[in-house]
């Protein structure tokens, strides 16, 4: 949970090709652009669309659309006393339908987000949001000649169909829990100077709405509350919120003690991306960790499978008792620059990254809810960087550029999972060094072990940067902690023969 600039530092020294769109689509999308309405399209900040909905059996109901840039995005429809919504808002994405209100996960998350990006940017600055657009084929929707292209992000992907006579959109595809979805659109009319769809035919399967727009309204004043998790009535009262913060920083303080008594094994995946977006290579790697001083050392056992031989072990020990010297090292620095403190009245300053605790203090806390999650009710909320708050610290100004959201486990007041992706690029060595993209995005997880801690079970991280002005880089990583087990280390840190605790 902590040091999450070192882990962003860490990923931003690897280095890979830079990506690019695939040159037929980006005509394509120029077309579009142009067709659309240019530039003042491309300045809409706001967009509301709001119209009648009919189904198959003749049930009538109310749509609308709102978006709100960067990234806001919420679908309404309701037919018959029956609601459906679905919403990104910048930090999660939520669903309300028959099966309740629940804030999604997975690819719905990613999907829907995507989506956001896409309408909101009409088309503009996809490499800037990591987008990767590619030619998907070219078809015939009703007579019409269409061409295709796909839009992928983080390993999702929505597909739209470009009237090739009049380059709008006629048709979107997109994967949802249902199965595809196809909405059609239609009857184009220019408003402020852009181009807007006034009909649209959403199909799921044998389902089938037929929606009119009645008005379109672009960069009018509406309230971005409108995007966050909405509250339901009837729902058990919420936790304070300033005794639940305070538990869950001093709870996550203990873990952290906790954690230098555990080994562990680690299994790490590493996908590199060629620049259409497209996985490239894949590397997996299984360490073993073991806790020295406050710090992970991770010993690499094997590479795809196949164990290390045995001049590569010889090459690990050795390259993992270096790594435990400098950390005894650094801890005897640590000690004298803190008795010096002390000696002098004053308290050294730790420097150990960004910690949940210092994003939970400097963030603005929203749409305080219940869920479930693995089976259990949590306590979930939004964070996002607390307006006019000025960092004095590297960590703070990292953490202030965070936003997403935070699963607490109610009962034992311990985060069960949390998501955050930058708001902002965040530059290292005021860019010199490395430029960590806004696109970057973080997952970690927290489960209870042998019911006596909560400890690290996984962590994912998709990663867009610049590193030395000139190359690009685009990974993603993700890390499955397994095995824990009681550990008992020598006073030397001698790790070439572990002792287990019984």
């Amino acid at each position: 949970m902590k040091r999450l600039l070192l882990l962003l530092v860490l990923f931003a020294a690897l280095v890979c090709e830079a990506f690019g769109a695939d040159q037929s689509a980006g005509k394509t999308i120029d077309r579009y652009r142009k067709a659309s309405g240019g530039k003042l399209a491309a300045r809409l900040k706001r967009t509301l669309m709001t119209g009648s909905v009919k189904t198959l059996d003749g049930a009538t109901g109310r749509f609308s659309f709102q978006t709100s840039a960067p990234n806001n995005l919420r679908v309404d429809l309701e037919i018959a006393g029956s609601k459906v919504s679905e919403c990104y808002n910048g930090k999660s994405a939520w669903r309300l339908d028959a099966r309740g209100l629940r804030t999604l996960l997975g690819d719905e998350a990613k999907r829907l987000r995507l989506e956001s990006l896409l309408s909101n940017s009409r088309l503009n600055d996809l490499s800037r949001n990591r987008i990767v657009p590619q030619v998907a084929g070219k078809s015939t929707i009703d007579g019409r000649e269409v061409n295709a292209v796909e839009f992928t992000r983080d390993e999702v992907r929505v597909k739209l169909y470009f009237d090739a006579s009049t380059h709008l959109p006629l048709k979107r595809e997109r994967e949802t829990a249902n199965g595809l979805e196809e909405t059609v659109y239609g009857d184009y009319r220019k408003i402020d100077g852009v181009m807007e769809p006034f009909s649209i035919k959403i199909k799921t399967g044998a389902s089938e709405l037929l929606v009119t727009i009645d008005q379109v309204e672009h960069n009018g004043a509406f309230e971005l509350t409108a995007f966050r998790y909405p509250q339901m009535e009837g729902s058990r009262p919420l936790p304070e919120l300033e005794p639940l913060l305070k538990a869950l920083s001093e709870n996550q303080e203990k873990i952290d003690e906790m954690r230098e008594r555990y080994t562990c094994r680690l299994v790490q995946i590493e996908r590199k991306h060629d620049g259409d977006g497209r996985i490239k290579e894949t590397e997996t790697r299984i360490y073993e960790v073991t806790p020295v001083g406050k710090r992970l050392v991770e010993r690499l056992m094997s590479v795809n499978g196949k164990e290390l031989s045995a001049s590569e072990r010889e090459k690990e020990d050795k390259r993992v008792q270096k790594e435990v010297e400098d950390i005894i090292k650094r801890l005897e620095k640590k000690e004298q620059k803190e008795e010096q403190a002390r000696a002098k009245g004053e308290k050294e300053k730790e420097d150990d990254g960004v910690e949940i605790k210092d994003v939970l203090r400097i963030s603005e806390i929203t749409s305080i809810r219940r869920e479930v999650f693995r089976g259990h009710e949590v306590i979930a909320f939004d964070f996002e960087p607390r307006k006019g708050f000025k960092p004095k610290t590297r960590d703070e100004d990292l953490a202030n550029k965070l936003a997403g959201t935070i699963w607490v486990d109610e009962a034992a007041q311990q985060v069960a999972r949390l998501e955050a992706r930058l708001t902002d690029s965040y530059k290292i060595a005021g860019g010199m060094l490395a430029s960590i993209g806004a696109s970057t995005a973080i997952s970690f997880d927290q489960e209870k072990i042998d019911d006596e801690v909560w400890l690290p079970s996984a962590m994912e991280a998709n990663i867009s940067a610049r590193v030395l002005l000139l190359a690009k880089f685009n990974r993603s990583v993700e890390r499955r902690y397994s095995d824990y087990k009681k550990y008992q280390i020598d006073s030397k840190y001698d790790l070439a023969k572990p002792k287990e605790k019984p």
